[in-house]
């Protein structure tokens, strides 16, 4: 079954959040194709598939280093993707930094334990 996860489909992006007890399918590490697949200083991305609908899910996870004493941050963002093809082809397309697919589509961000959509 090829589908992304229901909860991308859901108006709140907390409901979406706890919707989404995901297990994880394939772990790309922090590069691939050339591609680093994080923001900032340190991340990874791992295709995930969603417990509660079968759907799955792409995180990018980044962490921010704060080389001034201050609080390290982290980051997730939750990309819908319909199958490992679509995972592995936005992976091999785009690098972490790339807003262009960012822009385009709705996904997940949770950063400080405050989910919110993009748009």
């Amino acid at each position: 079954m090829k589908k992304a996860c229901l909860g991308f489909g859901m108006k709140d992006a907390v409901d979406a959040y706890r919707h989404m007890e995901l297990e994880l399918v394939e772990d790309y590490g922090s590069e691939a194709y050339g591609n680093i697949l994080h923001t900032w200083d340190d991340g990874e991305r791992f295709l995930c598939r969603c417990r509660s609908c079968g759907g799955y899910v792409l995180v990018q996870y980044s962490e921010y280093h704060d080389m001034s004493g201050g609080v390290d941050r982290y980051y997730r963002d939750y990309f819908p993707v319909e199958s490992p093809e679509a995972a592995d082809e936005l992976n091999r397309k785009f690098n972490g930094f790339d807003i262009e697919y960012k822009s385009g589509i709705r996904f997940l961000i949770n950063d400080d334990h405050d989910p919110h959509w993009s748009v």
